[in-house]
């Protein structure tokens, strides 16, 4: 029987001897039989898995095998719906003008997705103009710790959805997947690679795995 980590059934796995050349492929249950001899290898395939073998001994009338999940790093890829360039995407975004939302049509007050409140603006609370319109409220939203924790709480509340993609890429999964390390030596690695990055969540994903994969590329030279 084929199993995965969880120990739940792989179907359609294909199964070879490589002693007999006999073969077969999973049922839904994970099940398969061939004949195989004596110390024969019988290897396991699976696209969605690693490729898997093992030796059989006499003795052995049935085992499970546990197939590991593949993973494929996939290169970047540009679809394009109007040109295959960006100067022929402008031409027919502009052909096409701005596009009218639900909101406009139904004659809903227009809202600024940049807006920012006054008092969570870091810039203009700390601006001279302000300072000199109003010197008291200035030095209590620059000096007061409860207005300083509650801008800090709105900036990470507006990203939250960056900060989440950061902590995904940067998830010991996602590392353990990129480096092939376990256990101590992916601690190890995760120390050299908190010491050396420079992106923070403010970067994109594809920027974050272009400094992680560069940081492997060093730590592997040492």
């Amino acid at each position: 029987m084929v199993y995965d980590e969880y120990f739940r059934p792989i179907p359609y796995t294909h199964v070879l001897a490589i002693g007999t050349g006999s073969g077969d492929v999973t049922d839904t249950l994970g099940i398969f039989s061939i004949y195989v001899r004596s110390n024969d290898q019988i290897s396991f395939y699976n696209i969605s898995f690693q490729d898997t073998a093992r030796f059989i001994s006499k003795d052995e009338k049935g085992f499970y095998i546990i197939l590991r999940k593949k993973y494929y790093s996939l290169r970047e890829a540009r679809v394009y719906s109007w040109g295959s360039t960006y100067g022929e995407f402008l031409d027919e975004v502009k052909r096409m003008g701005d596009p009218v939302t639900k909101g406009e049509e139904l004659g809903l007050p227009i809202q600024n997705p940049n807006y920012i409140p006054f008092e969570m603006d870091e810039k203009k609370l700390k601006s001279a103009s302000f300072f000199l319109h109003s010197p008291i409220s200035f030095f209590y939203y620059n000096m007061s710790r409860l207005e300083k924790g509650a801008r800090k709480a709105y900036e990470l509340e507006k990203d939250k959805a960056l900060i989440d993609i950061f902590e995904e890429t940067l998830g010991e999964e996602n590392i353990s997947y990129i480096t092939g390390l376990e256990g101590e030596e992916l601690e190890a690695f995760f120390i050299f690679l908190n010491t050396h990055m420079l992106c923070t969540y403010k970067c994109s994903e594809f920027q974050l795995l272009t400094e992680i994969y560069a940081i492997w590329d060093v730590y592997k030279e040492r």
